[in-house]
């Protein structure tokens, strides 16, 4: 997209996250607009007590895996997870991984991914034969992707899925009528809201102006979860899925 306008840049982590990519981008785009437009709102689960009954069961030698560090917040609202006895530690990402370590004086190693920042990028980083002797709990939301827990169950692992946090589409904000031509998607959830958001407005043109926007993804997955869901614009794949690294992706976009 080329002319005169500002570009415009959606923000779409929750209502606090995006500081850090705001100020990336206000350094390496500074005449960019930026919309803080979140996709997701989170919310505790429910069923709170049944999670306070698995962890528990949390045994020495144990793993516990989060996957985001939104399951480790709401994780560690429910039991207090400096307290665990002597277990393993393991993250989906290196953002998970530090706000592990950010409940502890002394943190602890976790195991997180030195490749991709997503499941796969964990499972090739994980002692497969040595977690056979003891039972995986892994922290997650109440939906998400089975490939992890199934993996690590065809590989004779015991896994208990502890949900800790649900999801949903964030209100529509007034600024509908001025949506961003640019969005951050950090999680392929988020395409569902943002694809749910494109199929409640009336004008066809505008509509297809929501599925035609750029896309900045960070993940192979993230990109196909788009295209499949019928976005047919630009997609940038970060290098990373830290702030810099998101900030740089969207300079790669002309001005609007």
């Amino acid at each position: 997209m080329t002319g005169d306008s500002p570009r415009t840049i959606g923000l779409t982590r929750p209502d606090g996250a995006n500081d850090g990519l705001a100020s990336a981008l206000s350094t390496l785009l500074p005449d960019a607009r930026l919309i803080n437009w979140p996709l997701l709102t989170f919310a505790p689960i429910p069923e709170q007590q049944k999670a306070r009954a698995a962890i528990a069961q949390i045994t020495t030698g144990d793993w516990a895996i989060f996957v985001s560090p939104r399951a480790v917040r709401f994780a560690h609202e429910l039991h207090d997870l400096t307290t665990l006895p002597a277990i393993h530690w393991a993250a989906v990402g290196e953002t998970t991984t530090a706000a592990i370590q950010s409940l502890f004086s002394d943190p602890p190693q976790v195991h997180h991914p030195s490749t991709t920042q997503d499941s796969e990028g964990l499972l090739a980083n994980l002692p497969i034969k040595a977690m056979r002797e003891h039972t995986v709990w892994l922290f997650r939301g109440q939906t998400g992707r089975e490939t992890l827990a199934d993996t690590l169950r065809q590989n004779g692992i015991t896994v208990i899925p502890v949900p800790v946090y649900q999801r949903s589409c964030a209100p529509t904000p007034d600024a509908l009528l001025a949506p961003p031509t640019t969005w951050v998607i950090t999680s392929p959830e988020s395409l569902r809201c943002l694809r749910q958001l494109a199929d409640t407005v009336e004008a066809a043109e505008e509509r297809r102006r929501l599925l035609h926007c750029n896309l900045v993804v960070i993940n192979a997955r993230t990109e196909a979860r788009a295209r499949a869901l019928g976005f047919t614009g630009a997609i940038v794949r970060a290098e990373a899925p830290d702030d810099a690294a998101l900030a740089r992706a969207c300079a790669v976009f002309k001005q609007d």
